[in-house]
């Protein structure tokens, strides 16, 4: 049998707040009202005794210095009632209003000090009710004996009561007050939130808006300003795949149109050496095509992130020699190895030598006659060096040229017909590499250097 799902009604942050808040309070002051009631009883019985005992002395300073007297005068409180027993648990004086009564006692104590208890049925007229009893050693005259000074607790017990029931009353109404102060104040601290969230949740397609920040320099405003920077990155990146499609676009257009151009001529007669020449062209296309495509899945896979169980210790002097002979083995221009240290770096061998590839290919494509490659170490960081004596790089356009699809002049731009430059890919791939490896690419031109100066700074220690 499928029983049907039952969806509850979930709190918000402002009940639950509320609620807890509430809850912890009426703990705390339902404790703290015992506790000091209990006080309050405790303290008015200390001074019940106090003063009974007070009395009890006085009638035992009165034994000693005058004769013994058979009534005592009766407290003006009338309350209180005293009695003097002898050894033998017999009255010999009384206040008035106990006056033939028996003993407060039924048996004398057993300890010689002054001690209290609490008797519950000793009569005053014609009620019952609990007394306070302060017992005193005494000197009589006819021997030892106890002096019993009796104090009724029904003021006690009226104020204790009166105490409860005041507390009873107020601690509800407290809790009350609190309880909607609390939840006035998250209210108003969560108004800002639910502003952000709705805002946020009006963001469609115009990625121009952003959240408010309130003025407070809170948590709540810390959250708006980070809420708007994902924002920005969002629309950055946004912006960015857009253009990059664009880019991508327009980049496999040119070869497709080429290879559409090819083949419709090939449909028609041709010679031998035309046909030659075409399948040539068809070929560099291709080439173009494949190189390209191999570019944006490299940088797909880059934006993804990688994982760190395919890094390795590699050897950078060795991609450098290699770079250095592939360079020599295309005989464009004369190349210059003129630094080589031997250093080590963890990262992925594949990436990092196609980074140096991507730097060598484009000093190859820019230099007039000259690429000049070296390897050191410099405070721990390896870095290599790719210089062309080349068109140099205007200062302004230094970081400009690492972005996706980036030409800056027709004299760096590719040549159609030959595919001798890149797609615009080359130098931004070079980047994520060294970026993915915890280092950078700058780009200079020397004062004493006609040309462009790459230096790829890569740390030596495990990344990511």
């Amino acid at each position: 049998m499928i029983r049907p799902r039952v969806h509850h009604r979930q709190w918000g942050v402002r009940a639950r707040v509320t609620c807890a808040a509430a809850g912890v309070l009426a703990i705390i002051m339902t404790f703290g009202a015992l506790a000091l009631v209990a006080l309050v009883h405790q303290s008015l019985i200390v001074n019940l005794d106090a003063s009974a005992l007070t009395r009890a002395r006085d009638v035992s300073a009165l034994m000693i210095n005058a004769a013994t007297q058979s009534t005592l005068p009766t407290p003006v409180d009338g309350n209180s009632v005293v009695q003097v027993v002898n050894a033998t648990n017999v009255v010999t004086s009384a206040s008035a209003n106990v006056l033939g009564e028996p003993p407060i006692l039924s048996r004398n104590p057993s300890a010689i000090r002054d001690t209290f208890v609490t008797v519950q049925t000793l009569p005053i007229g014609s009620e019952s009710q609990p007394f306070r009893v302060a017992i005193h050693p005494a000197a009589l005259p006819g021997g030892p004996g106890w002096i019993y000074v009796a104090t009724s607790l029904a003021q006690v017990d009226t104020a204790t009561s009166t105490l409860s029931w005041t507390l009873a009353a107020a601690v509800p109404i407290l809790i009350a007050i609190v309880a909607l102060t609390i939840r006035s104040a998250v209210g108003r601290s969560l108004k800002p939130i639910e502003s952000i969230r709705r805002q946020a949740a009006g963001i469609g397609s115009d990625s121009i808006q952003r959240v408010p920040v309130p003025e407070s320099r809170d948590e709540v405003s810390r959250l708006a300003v980070t809420v708007n920077h994902m924002l920005d990155r969002l629309e950055a990146s946004a912006l960015k795949q857009k253009r990059f499609i664009g880019d991508a676009s327009h980049e496999l257009r040119s070869p497709l149109a080429t290879l559409r151009a090819q083949v419709d001529v090939a449909l028609n007669p041709l010679t031998e050496s035309d046909a030659l020449a075409t399948l040539r062209s068809v070929q560099v296309q291709a080439v173009r095509m494949s190189s390209l495509i191999e570019d944006l899945l490299f940088l797909a896979h880059t934006d993804e992130g990688r994982e760190r169980h395919d890094l390795e210790m590699v050897d950078l002097d060795e991609i450098v020699i290699e770079e250095f002979h592939r360079v020599e083995a295309l005989g464009r221009v004369a190349v210059r190895l003129v630094g080589l240290q031997a250093v080590r770096t963890v990262g992925r061998r594949r990436d990092l030598a196609r980074l140096v590839r991507n730097i060598g290919d484009n000093a190859v494509r820019h230099a007039r006659s000259t690429v000049s490659i070296s390897l050191s170490e410099v405070g721990g960081d390896a870095v290599i060096m790719i210089a062309n004596d080349g068109t140099p790089i205007p200062a302004g356009d230094r970081r400009r040229i690492f972005d996706r699809f980036t030409r800056l002049d027709p004299a760096r731009a590719r040549s159609a017909a030959t595919g001798d430059s890149g797609s615009g890919l080359g130098l931004a791939i070079a980047s994520e590499i060294a970026a993915s490896h915890g280092g950078q690419i700058t780009t200079e031109t020397p004062d004493s250097f006609d040309g462009a100066v790459f230096i790829v700074t890569l740390p030596k220690d495990v990344l990511e």
